[in-house]
């Protein structure tokens, strides 16, 4: 497990992608969970999604980098956010949902230790296709949009992830919303007035974070320890488990 709260997000990024490369070509390398937060706060974009998306000048005033994840999905704002990166050795040819799902499950069980929380997953029948269609605000924004096992608060997002695969290795990213400061991202994007106000309302109707969760303020070291102190247990038991129903 690594943890990182003071670099930038062109550094972490590339420290991810990184890793994964390594683990392809060296078995012998162990699988890791990265905790980090960004410095200074970046907007970041989905390998697949366009750089025209972006208000670049609407960041550079506010002092915001912007770079692209090797990872899909839609944009993300990383301020006072903490973002997890896994990168993991598929064991038993885990699927991309399932895999997805093990980690997602080992986070919730973890921030479990933060109190009790109403934190779940989101229907496993949900799908974001259609939501992804282009022009639509919610192909802009990842927290505008659930797919399956996703985690939500009383049907909210609040943790948001997207994974690539490199061989057999998987780099999942994910972020974990702490406070409002994700709200800022219509400021960010390159969208008319009426749909920044349009994308305003959405992202806080269909959002919540961790502090609203849990009643009281979160910080981004409260949630890294939690994390921190039980997922590699979570994650192998929950890998375990599965395996043996395969099998």
């Amino acid at each position: 497990m690594l943890e990182e709260f003071e670099s930038d997000g062109a550094f972490h990024m590339h420290r991810d992608e990184s890793l994964a490369l390594e683990r392809v070509h060296d078995s012998g390398l162990p699988n890791i969970l990265r905790l980090y937060s960004w410095r200074p706060a970046a907007l970041s974009l989905g390998y697949q999604q366009r750089m025209e998306s972006v208000d670049v000048l609407a960041c550079a005033d506010r002092g915001i980098d912007v770079v692209r994840r090797p990872t899909g999905g839609r944009a993300v704002l990383h301020k006072n956010e903490l973002t997890y990166a896994v990168i993991w050795r598929v064991p038993f040819d885990i699927g991309i949902n399932a895999s997805h799902n093990l980690i997602v499950e080992a986070l919730v069980a973890s921030l479990s230790d933060l109190g009790a929380a109403g934190l779940e997953l989101s229907d496993p029948r949900a799908t974001i296709k259609e939501e992804y269609r282009p022009g639509s605000l919610s192909n802009a924004a990842c927290f505008l949009s659930t797919s399956r096992h996703e985690v939500t608060f009383d049907g909210r997002k609040t943790i948001g992830s997207a994974q690539r695969r490199f061989g057999n290795v998987l780099l999942q990213h994910g972020s974990i919303l702490l406070n409002k400061e994700h709200l800022l991202l219509p400021e960010l994007l390159e969208l008319s007035e009426d749909d920044r106000g349009r994308m305003r309302v959405l992202l806080e109707r269909q959002t919540s974070d961790l502090s609203q969760v849990f009643g009281r303020e979160i910080s981004i070291k409260d949630a890294a320890n939690s994390i921190s102190s039980t997922f590699v247990t979570h994650i192998c038991s929950a890998a375990e488990s599965f395996i043996s129903k395969a099998v």
